[in-house]
């Protein structure tokens, strides 16, 4: 029996309502099809322009973040090695820039957490120029250990010019070495001062 014989059955009016209600469901059934399918073809385009952006977003920043990297290994590098007995290590800086250290005084160690302690030495300086103080500091700087100056105060001589009293307090920070039950951490610990930070009053 074919699907014509019950087609062919019905009265002309019916075979109309019949076509067209057949009609009507096809193209419900294709706009639907259509639709999600289009919707599909949407999310996938988001979804790679999200993946895109994402790539862009990281080859713009790698630049930033390979200079990240690399103040980072700097300052475990300065870590690594312990910085010399402060004293003798100013004075010999000092000695090199026309420089003399009539009074030092070393003060306690003070421990800063587990990870760190704090080496610091107060030193004075006497009818000392500017230019001759400048190499001396950017001298510690080069030294490429953890050091820094917790306090500055700079008196000008008021019967000499270019003439200052200087009086500091150098810290050096030595990393203690990890217990067995530690696990190492590739970042610096937490609290750890920064090696270039530069504090002080000028007056």
């Amino acid at each position: 029996m074919s699907w014509k014989d019950p087609f062919s059955r019905l009265d002309p009016r019916e075979r109309r309502l019949l076509t067209g209600f057949v009609s009507t469901f096809s193209t419900v059934v294709l706009i639907v099809i259509l639709f999600l399918s289009k919707r599909a073809v949407i999310a996938r385009q988001s979804e790679n322009d999200s993946l895109r952006k994402a790539i862009d977003d990281l080859a713009e920043a790698q630049p930033s973040l390979l200079k990240s990297d690399a103040q980072r290994q700097s300052i475990l590098a300065r870590y690594s090695h312990a910085a010399p007995p402060l004293g003798g290590l100013l004075d010999n800086l000092a000695r090199q820039n026309g420089l003399e250290i009539p009074e030092s005084q070393d003060r306690p160690v003070v421990p800063h957490g587990k990870r760190f302690d704090e080496r610091s030495t107060r030193i004075q300086l006497r009818k000392t120029g500017l230019a001759n103080f400048s190499r001396f500091l950017e001298g510690v700087e080069k030294t490429q250990y953890p050091i820094v100056f917790s306090r500055l105060d700079i008196r000008k001589r008021l019967s000499e010019s270019d003439s200052y009293d200087v009086e500091l307090i150098a810290s050096a920070y030595d990393r203690k070495e990890l217990v067995k039950s530690e696990k190492p951490s590739g970042t610096v610990a937490s609290g750890a001062p920064s090696a270039t930070a530069r504090e002080g009053n000028a007056q």
